[in-house]
């Protein structure tokens, strides 16, 4: 009897241990799974991450051979002396933060430049950015939470874009974006330009 006793308790705890160990094995399939899945439905990829992720038809050829500017010495220099207020010198802009694809359409899954346009009048109520000319470059602020930089914080322009109600052309390039310290986050970029006339 105390043998069939044995037994049957070394059949449980065996039959326990099976059953742990399937439940573990199929809680951690469930985590790669999501963990595989996360980046694609997210916009908050590093620049690489952006690059890896896109197509040659969404613009991965874009990234094979572009260098990284950094003027962030001239953003520094612009957040300092204007802040974040509305100064005269600045222009307010409306900016769609997506990636511009061929053909001019805007892709929402990759961060970036896709449609910008300087408001007519000084006013921001339609404005999501704040825009100053200063060294040869356009110092671009975003005044909300939204903006076009990577997690690592770059601003990547697909293609040249041409800034609607001006008369000025961004260039197409990698641009590192400014972090304050202080906020925490990344502030500003500055661009090349180039007039159209």
């Amino acid at each position: 009897m105390n043998k069939f006793k044995i037994t049957l308790g070394a059949t449980t705890l065996i039959m326990v241990a099976v059953a742990i160990v399937a439940c573990s094995k199929e809680k951690t399939a469930q985590q790669k799974t999501t963990t595989i899945q996360q980046p694609a439905e997210s916009r908050d990829y590093t620049l690489a991450e952006m690059a890896e992720a896109m197509s040659w038809e969404e613009g991965k050829a874009f990234f094979e051979n572009q260098p990284i500017k950094d003027y962030t010495s001239v953003c520094e220099k612009v957040v300092n002396d204007c802040g974040f207020d509305e100064k005269s010198s600045g222009f307010p802009y409306s900016i769609d933060w997506q990636w511009k694809i061929s053909g001019g359409n805007c892709d929402s899954n990759y961060n970036g430049l896709c449609v910008v346009i300087k408001r007519k009048d000084n006013t921001v109520a339609d404005a999501n950015a704040m825009g100053y000319y200063e060294d040869g470059k356009l110092i671009i602020i975003p005044t909300t939470g939204d903006n076009g930089f990577t997690e690592d914080g770059y601003l990547a322009v697909g293609a040249s874009i041409e800034i609607q109600n001006d008369s000025v052309l961004i260039s197409e390039g990698i641009y590192t974006a400014y972090y304050d310290a202080e906020l925490g986050r990344y502030v500003a970029v500055a661009v090349d330009y180039e007039p159209l006339n």
